[in-house]
C-alpha cells in the first residue's frame, strides 16, 4: 500500500512539472521590462510590479529567472530612487 501512494505522488508531481515547463508565460518579459524601466520612471511602484512578475516567473516553474527579476527590481528601484534625489541636485 505505501508503495503504491508514493507512486501516485510522484506522478502528480511529474505531472504537474511537465504543465509547469510546456506552459507559456509572459510573466518574464514583463518582469525584465519592470527591471530596466525601474531605473528611470516611477522606480519604487515599477519595482514593486517587477518583484511581482518574479514571484510569478518564480511559481510558474522559472525558479533561478523568478529569483533573479525579484532581486535586481529591488535593486533597480533603490537605484532609481536615489538617481531621483541626486539628480534635481545638481
Amino acid at each position: 500500500m505505501r508503495w503504491r501512494r508514493d507512486t501516485v505522488e510522484s506522478d502528480k508531481f511529474e505531472a504537474r512539472f511537465e504543465r509547469k515547463k510546456t506552459q507559456p508565460s509572459a510573466y518574464p518579459i514583463f518582469g525584465w521590462i519592470c527591471v530596466v524601466v525601474s531605473l528611470v520612471f516611477f522606480p519604487l511602484l515599477i519595482g514593486a510590479a517587477g518583484v511581482v512578475f518574479g514571484y510569478l516567473t518564480k511559481k510558474s516553474g522559472k525558479d533561478v529567472q523568478g529569483v533573479v527579476i525579484m532581486a535586481l527590481s529591488v535593486a533597480c528601484g533603490l537605484i532609481g530612487t536615489l538617481m531621483g534625489f541626486i539628480a534635481p541636485m545638481h
